[in-house]
């Protein structure tokens, strides 16, 4: 159960992020980004209740945290494709996705078996091989892409680490105060930036829907992190660029390369050796 959880939580993210994407392409990005997490708020108070649980003060203070580690990943991410080249910086950031919480758990002493670790390793290869690619030109600024690449990838780790902190009874009630706390962050950068508020208005329906989407996968990640190990289930929602890799080959008929149809074939090998574990 918490394998197909943590697979639909990829799915939803994946998905999610593509709509965000093609927001993000008529500008204002920090506004698409801003609408993001309020939509989320929105989706959470309608959602939570289906799910059940309830929150308890653990809960919002590491969901609180958990949204401002998401934030600054975010903030960390944009600011990497603003100095540096995606293909630099969204490798680096989708595999610290997926590392941090596996050596969080690690360095918990909870180790897991050979057939898992290795599906856990061939997983985080498959994520780098499905977000790389493009050409990086040499006027580009790599080492700020890796630095940032690091920032975001450790900001989206210990969103995962902080989320799967709170109560196994709190449902996914710890994303309210993980979106809430985003939303202000991410709201203060937007005001002392002075950027705009609001997105064009051709990007406010795939902005909403991005936050609808991401805040679901999130909530599934949740509640795949109670029913399973850590590291196996953040490895697999860190598979989240597959999505939007298929996607955008669906919609957009962008060309899925060499390089990213083995990235989809390890991601299935790295499911079958975690399975089979």
């Amino acid at each position: 159960m918490a394998i197909l959880l943590a697979l639909a939580a990829a799915t939803l993210a994946g998905s999610g992020d593509f709509l965000g994407g093609l927001g993000s392409r008529r500008g204002r990005v920090m506004a698409v980004v801003l609408f993001n997490h309020v939509a989320g708020v929105l989706a959470m108070l309608a959602m939570g209740p289906l799910f059940g649980g309830s929150l308890d003060s653990p809960t919002v203070w590491w969901g609180a945290v958990a949204g401002l580690s998401g934030a600054f990943a975010v903030v960390s991410l944009y600011r990497g494709f603003a100095r540096s080249s995606m293909a630099v910086v969204s490798p680096i950031a989708a595999v610290g996705a997926g590392a941090w919480p596996v050596m969080w758990q690690i360095v918990r002493g909870d180790v897991p078996g050979a057939m898992v670790l290795t599906g856990i390793v061939v997983g985080l290869v498959a994520i780098w091989t499905i977000s790389s690619g493009g050409h990086i030109h040499e006027a580009e600024d790599v080492r700020s892409g890796v630095f940032y690449g690091l920032l975001a990838g450790l900001g989206f780790g210990g969103l995962l680490i902080f989320l799967s902190l709170g109560s196994d009874t709190s449902g996914i009630w710890a994303l309210l105060p993980a979106r809430v706390a985003g939303s202000i962050a991410v709201l203060a950068v937007v005001l002392v930036s002075g950027r705009e508020l609001v997105p064009h208005r051709k990007a406010i329906a795939p902005s909403v829907g991005a936050g609808i989407l991401v805040t679901l996968g999130n909530g599934l990640f949740v509640l795949a992190s109670t029913k399973g190990s850590l590291a196996v289930v953040s490895v697999l929602a860190a598979m989240f660029p597959a999505a939007t890799v298929i996607l955008a080959r669906m919609v957009l008929h962008e060309r899925l390369t060499y390089q990213r149809r083995l990235g989809l074939a390890l991601a299935l090998v790295a499911v079958g050796l975690v399975a089979g574990g």
